[in-house]
């Protein structure tokens, strides 16, 4: 693939070498960087800190929230151990509940892009190699998980809120698509991925129907951009997965025919202006 890419979506496993293999994989692939989120395992934010120091040019390291613990201050800490984002799942409330506010505010001043699950909270075999926040759950880790506390609806409130704050949605808001869709539209520093079932079991129609506007349309977003610069590549797979989900997403936007220069921005782009990358 000819454009420069950024995974804006991947889980670290506590597996033997797996960063390294990642990064070996991004480098037959032509990824640029990924946005690497902790392992929910005690002290993964610590152990991500060590690979993004160990390859500071192309892990972007995202810490893992802690509902129950995290204030202002341990966003702090996660800027000075060297952390890029913040990833946010299973709340105690609602994403846009203003206790959860605070957390928010002090994102937005140290300029974290926040990544946001959407909808149903997977469960997964816990013998399987892929360790995400879902896996933890079946080991007993995680006692609370309401998925309708996850709705792409309660983004649209946040990006107002925090107006300057550059968020991702998980997922296109599976199975909340048409909510997430008109929350991108309305709002310029909101962006989703299509990782997971939504890109491997809708068809390029359903897409469209929902990422329909143009600048060239009647109805616009404010911006006057494409719907598909408001979505951005995220893989959500094991390393060897990765090309896998990158033609699933070359695929749907050729059958669309969406223009080579938004395709760039899908891949690695849009990204970059979230990540505030030089």
């Amino acid at each position: 693939m000819k454009y420069s890419i950024i995974d804006c979506h991947h889980h670290m496993t506590v597996a033997l070498g797996y960063v390294d293999n990642l990064v070996k994989e991004c480098d037959l692939l032509g990824v640029e960087r990924v946005c690497l989120i902790a392992p929910d395992v005690e002290g993964g934010n610590e152990l991500l800190a060590k690979e993004v120091a160990k390859y500071p040019d192309r892990i972007c390291g995202y810490a893992l929230v802690n509902w129950d613990h995290d204030t202002p201050k341990d966003i702090d800490k996660y800027k000075e151990m060297g952390m890029t984002g913040l990833k946010f799942i299973c709340p105690t409330a609602n994403y846009h509940d203003q206790k959860w506010f605070p957390l928010y505010e002090r994102a937005e001043q140290m300029k974290m892009p926040g990544l946001f699950h959407l909808g149903i909270v997977g469960r997964w075999n816990p013998n399987s190699d892929f360790q995400g926040p879902a896996t933890a759950d079946l080991s007993n880790v995680r006692t609370f998980v309401d998925s309708s506390m996850m709705r792409p609806v309660f983004l649209d409130t946040i990006a107002r809120a925090f107006p300057t704050w550059m968020i991702i949605g998980a997922h296109l808001g599976n199975p909340w698509h048409e909510e997430a869709s008109m929350a991108a539209r309305w709002n310029p520093n909101l962006f989703f991925d299509l990782s997971g079932s939504t890109l491997k079991k809708k068809t390029p129609e359903f897409l469209n129907s929902l990422l329909w506007w143009t600048p060239y349309t009647r109805y616009k977003d404010p911006e006057g951009r494409y719907a598909w610069e408001k979505i951005v590549f995220g893989s959500d797979v094991s390393y060897y997965e990765i090309r896998d989900v990158l033609r699933d997403y070359e695929h749907v936007m050729e059958e669309l025919n969406i223009p080579k220069e938004i395709q760039e921005a899908v891949f690695g782009g849009t990204a970059r202006k979230i990540l505030d990358l030089k």
